[in-house]
Order: C-alpha cells, then sequence, then structure tokens
C-alpha cells in the first residue's frame, strides 16, 4: 500500500511539474510552483525527489519512456507490416495524445537544457537513437519489398523526422498555424514521393489531394 502511494505521489508531482514547465518555462519552474500545482507542501516534494535537478531528471526520464512505450505499443500493433508501422508513427507523433503544446513544450524546454547538461543529453540520445532505428528500419523494409534500389534509407528516414521536429515546434512557436490534418498528410505526401506503390495509396484512401500532385509527378 505504502509503495501504491508513494508512486502515486511521484506521477502526481511528475504532472505537475509538466504543466509547471510548460507554463512558466524551464528556469522560472521551482519547487514552490510545483508543489502548489500538486496540491502539495513544498516539503513532500523535497521529500521525493530531493532537488529540483532531481525532480527535473526523473520528469524527463518520464516523459521519454512514455514516449516510446507508445510508439513501440504503435508499432507492435502492425503485426510488422511496415507500411502500416511508419504510418502508426505518423498517427502517433502528430496525433493529440504525443503532439499537444503542453507536452511538446516541456520537451523542447529539455532539448534546449541538454546543450549543457549531459544527464539530459544522454536521454535524448538514447531515445533519438531508438527511434531512428526504428524508423529507418522500416524505410528499408519497404524499399526492399517495393524493389526501390536507389532509395537512401537513411536520408529518408532523417527526412521524416525532421518534418515531425519542426511540426513540433510549429505548435510551440505558432500553435494557431498548426493544422494537425495538414501536417500529417504532408509527411505522408514526402513519403509518398519516395514510396509511391506504398503511401500514395494512403493518401488516396483519406481522400487527399496531395496524392493527385504525386500521380503528376510519377506520370
Amino acid at each position: 500500500m505504502r509503495s501504491n502511494i508513494k508512486h502515486l505521489r511521484r506521477e502526481q508531482l511528475i504532472e505537475a511539474t509538466i504543466s509547471c514547465i510548460s507554463r512558466k518555462g524551464f528556469a522560472r519552474t521551482t519547487l514552490a510552483h510545483v508543489a502548489k500545482e500538486a496540491g502539495l507542501s513544498q516539503g513532500i516534494v523535497s521529500f521525493y525527489f530531493k532537488s529540483k535537478e532531481g525532480l527535473l531528471l526523473e520528469t524527463f526520464a518520464h516523459l521519454a519512456a512514455e514516449y516510446e512505450a507508445v510508439w513501440k505499443d504503435a508499432v507492435k500493433r502492425t503485426d510488422a507490416d511496415p507500411v502500416a508501422a511508419l504510418d502508426a508513427i505518423i498517427e502517433i507523433d502528430l496525433g493529440p495524445e504525443v503532439c499537444n503544446r503542453r507536452k511538446v513544450s516541456v520537451w523542447t524546454a529539455f532539448w534546449a537544457e541538454s546543450l549543457g547538461r549531459p544527464k539530459y543529453r544522454k536521454l535524448c540520445q538514447e531515445l533519438v537513437a531508438a527511434y531512428k532505428d526504428q524508423t529507418r528500419e522500416m524505410c528499408r523494409q519497404i524499399a526492399d519489398n517495393g524493389g526501390y534500389e536507389n532509395v537512401h534509407v537513411d536520408n529518408v528516414s532523417q527526412g521524416l523526422n525532421a518534418m515531425i521536429d519542426g511540426y513540433w515546434v510549429n505548435l510551440v512557436i505558432d500553435p494557431k498555424s498548426f493544422n494537425r490534418a495538414h501536417a500529417k498528410e504532408s509527411c505522408r505526401n514526402y513519403l509518398a514521393g519516395v514510396f509511391p506503390a506504398e503511401f500514395t495509396a494512403l493518401l488516396k484512401d483519406s481522400g487527399s489531394v496531395e496524392a493527385q500532385s504525386v500521380e503528376m509527378r510519377r506520370a
């Protein structure tokens, strides 16, 4: 029972930290802010995390583990179909569960801090490496299965990752201009330019006008 309460308290404080950073920014978030957000005393925060640095590090680790679990589960549900798996990652990365201003603003805050904090940088590198390996492998399988001999899968996967990162930053900087459906469609259109047989069909299924431009380029 005590371990369960301890776990719930830690989760409560981590969620409060995410909320505070998303509103106040990284530097301006204090233990007092987190305690107030969680409806607990500052002493409780210090008891569980010892310091602001400890709380922030665990918050980042929590975000990273949560995100990795979500996209890996999405890929697992596609039964090893690389096209469906890559499309599922687009859905996850640009869907509301992951791609919301509250969480993405915290991601970008930690990315910025990782420049001068080795522990943050290590978490970033580990997460990015796993994600890039997965998307690269999907692209490789699609290229092999479709006979795309001249496709450089590293470039394709890196291009997709860069597009998604760009949309995340856009959501934080200019949320009014962010259009979730258009963002997903743009990523699929990019992949349709590389793997037309597989992703043009997905664009057609979604009723996308972008599919027409892909067909014109193929003609």
